[in-house]
């Protein structure tokens, strides 16, 4: 920051955005939780069947390595609402 406040609707609308996408994040990441439960129920059935299907690993690792980025752009995201937060707690202290 270069020390000059922004004003609160700037702040608000950059924390409007930053909310969205967290709620986009949050959506993707429950997409995720179910293709993955999903692809348990099919390890079961795999188990079971005593068929090995390499396709099926392979999307299994492709659906893994999409939770863990998609749960590092989540921690981002909420890392950028609670910097937006305090910056709006300094400006309403300045305009207050």
């Amino acid at each position: 920051m270069t020390g000059q406040l922004r004003s609160f609707e700037e702040i608000m609308k950059d924390r409007l955005k930053a909310t969205q996408d967290i709620a986009a994040a949050n959506a993707e990441q429950m997409r995720l939780n179910q293709k993955s439960s999903g692809l348990l129920v099919l390890d079961l059935k795999v188990e079971r069947d005593g068929i090995v299907d390499s396709t099926h690993e392979n999307e299994h690792a492709r659906t893994e390595a999409a939770v863990e980025d998609n749960i590092r752009k989540i921690d981002r995201l909420e890392r950028e609402l609670s910097a937006l937060d305090e910056e709006l707690e300094a400006t309403m202290k300045k305009e207050g």
